[in-house]
């Protein structure tokens, strides 16, 4: 009985730990300051990349609040090395196979953890998420 409850246990921790230490751990992590629905803003930390002079992240699909309201609003917060930093933002279907591939250069290992522990809705071919390109102001 011990090592079935040992194994019910140990699996969710172990699973929950590998994704959050990849997720965290595995490279640069960015805080997006999301703006929300009801006037407010999250904090949601984020991978990106850099494509040229611009940025790339990928937080939600095209028909989450945030991405939708960047055609009037494009100004968007973002928290990197520390220090926050304003851009125009733009959602960019087109860059979405180069910001996965550009995903996988930078993160590496963290990057396959994720999508391995995601079942694959992380993967380019599967992934339903939009990727908004970031100007510096």
């Amino acid at each position: 009985m011990r090592r079935i409850l040992i194994f019910v246990i140990g699996i969710p921790v172990l699973y929950v730990s590998l994704m959050f230490g990849a997720s965290e751990f595995g490279g640069e992590v960015a805080t997006l300051l999301r703006p929300e629905q009801d006037g407010g803003v999250k904090n949601v930390r984020v991978w990106i990349v850099d494509a040229g002079d611009d940025s790339l992240v990928e937080h939600g699909d095209s028909s989450s609040f945030w991405i939708k309201q960047l055609n009037s609003q494009p100004e968007i917060s973002l928290i990197r090395d520390g220090e926050e930093k304003k851009y125009f933002a733009e959602p960019d279907a087109n860059a979405h196979d180069l910001y996965h591939r550009l995903r996988r250069e930078k993160y590496g290992i963290a990057d396959r953890i994720v999508e391995i522990g995601s079942f694959g809705s992380q993967a380019v071919d599967t992934c339903i998420y939009a990727p908004v390109r970031l100007r510096k102001e």
